[in-house]
């Protein structure tokens, strides 16, 4: 877990700085939920549930929703993945983009629930279409090429 802190370092810069000229309609993939389920994968829940709270206050440190969301549906993440993780095969490719999808959809449906249990309604159908399914597919991308990147690699080489 040596490469925790560079990666938590390199997700606030990419999220802050390098994925500005990428969004799609404002969308933008959730990359520190990248870096909790890939943390999540390698140690135990208790772990997972600390760093994905340290994960979600950076997160919310910088997204300037209300302190603490975040931190709690990562926590939360984590400690499933990696409980998850522990009893399934998540190294293919395929898993991986199940554990994305999944982990993406629950995150944020998480948080828009909160959101609307304290600080009102909002409506459903817009926030699903135009945020949430979006924001999902294009973590799960990013995600996937990211996760797998050693798997590609090693892929090409073979067949170069």
């Amino acid at each position: 877990m040596s490469w925790f802190l560079p990666g938590l370092l390199l997700c606030v810069i990419a999220q802050a700085v390098l994925l500005g000229p990428v969004s799609l309609m404002e969308i933008r993939p959730d990359l520190f939920l990248v870096l909790v389920i890939l943390v999540s994968r390698r140690c135990s829940p208790e772990r997972a549930t600390f760093l994905g709270f340290v994960i979600g206050l950076c997160q919310g440190a910088l997204s300037g929703a209300p302190l603490g969301l975040h931190a709690f549906t990562n926590s939360l993440m984590g400690f499933v993945i990696a409980t998850l993780s522990h009893h399934l095969y998540t190294d293919k490719p395929f898993a991986l983009l199940w554990f994305l999808l999944a982990g993406s959809a629950a995150a944020s449906g998480m948080r828009l629930a909160l959101l609307t249990f304290f600080m009102g309604p909002r409506p459903l159908v817009p926030a699903l279409l135009w945020v949430i399914i979006p924001e999902v597919l294009y973590t799960a991308a990013v995600g996937l090429l990211i996760l797998s990147s050693s798997q590609i690699r090693a892929a090409l080489t073979r067949t170069v």
